[in-house]
């Protein structure tokens, strides 16, 4: 619904005449943009080196809830289960067979 909306909404943009739109400006709009462009070139404002204030944004997070913290301890311990069965040790190999080339 809101696209064929839309649609007529554009389709009646399009069949607007241009000249007429622009008529009722009057000559006042075209002094007023030739003073805002001189304007704009006088008034530069220099952009600031700084971080804004972005307000409480830096906040420290909260303590989880009950459930989540629960849910988050079982998770860490199936963790350090599937660790425990790993193997652990020194693994030991083998002298090489291999010899290097003699010198020339």
């Amino acid at each position: 619904m809101s696209k064929i909306i839309l649609l007529l909404l554009c389709a009646l943009m399009v069949l607007l005449e241009p000249a007429t739109t622009l008529a009722a400006a009057g000559p006042e709009a075209a002094l007023t943009e030739a003073a805002a462009s001189e304007t704009d070139a006088v008034t530069v404002i220099p952009r600031p080196n700084y971080k804004r204030y972005r307000g409480n944004s830096r906040s420290k997070k909260r303590r989880l809830g009950f459930f989540r913290r629960r849910a988050a301890r079982r998770k860490a311990a199936r963790k350090t289960k599937q660790r425990a069965t790993a193997p652990k040790g020194r693994i030991q190999v083998d002298a090489p067979t291999g010899t290097m080339p003699p010198r020339q």
